[in-house]
């Protein structure tokens, strides 16, 4: 017998998940973090007389929600929070420290360009009000200069270019990268021993 899930039929999981899977997991916690973070900001610096703020959530709960989501109309790719300051709509992709811009979303992206208006890239809260600033959004509660951020954090107006990536991140690809060619030599050799 099989344990299901109950919203979308699918099994439960087991302990032992791929690497894959807990990654996915991990940058997913990490988001959920950040715009917890980001929130907070917001709800402090923003002034409501003249600023609106939502974050966006588009993820159906199941398959079938996915399913009239869809017909509803309902785009994935959207970004995870907007901003409209006096009239004009910013929004802005928050992603973990690894975390780049899916195909989804760089096509919204390419559509909400051409309609006035802004799409940023950040990885974390502080980066994001940074793009807020350099949008010109005048917060209620005095901000004497962004923060010096790191290169990876961002915000990144453009997903499509070549992004730096965090030190731990890097050297976590690098050694991805390494056990892979080395399976893939031990595989070959493999081949050519049984040859």
């Amino acid at each position: 017998m099989t344990a299901v899930n109950r919203t979308d039929g699918t099994p439960a999981s087991t302990t032992s998940e791929s690497f894959a899977v807990r990654r996915r997991r991990e940058s997913r916690r990490e988001e959920w973090a950040l715009q917890t973070s980001l929130a907070a900001k917001l709800q402090k610096y923003l002034d409501p007389a003249d600023t609106f703020w939502t974050s966006l959530e588009n993820k159906p709960i199941s398959r079938i929600s996915g399913l009239f989501q869809k017909r509803r109309g309902v785009r994935s790719g959207l970004p995870d929070v907007q901003v409209i300051w006096r009239g004009k709509p910013i929004f802005i992709e928050l992603k973990s420290r690894a975390g780049v811009a899916s195909k989804a979303q760089k096509q919204v992206r390419l559509e909400l360009l051409p309609a006035g208006a802004v799409w940023w890239m950040a990885r974390s809260a502080r980066a994001a009000m940074t793009a807020l600033h350099l949008e010109g959004v005048v917060f209620r509660r005095e901000w004497k200069k962004p923060p010096r951020l790191q290169p990876w954090e961002g915000p990144f107006a453009d997903p499509t270019q070549r992004l730096p990536q965090a030190p731990d991140v890097a050297a976590q690809r690098r050694a991805a990268n390494k056990r892979w060619r080395l399976r893939q030599a031990n595989r070959d050799a493999g081949t050519d021993i049984a040859a």
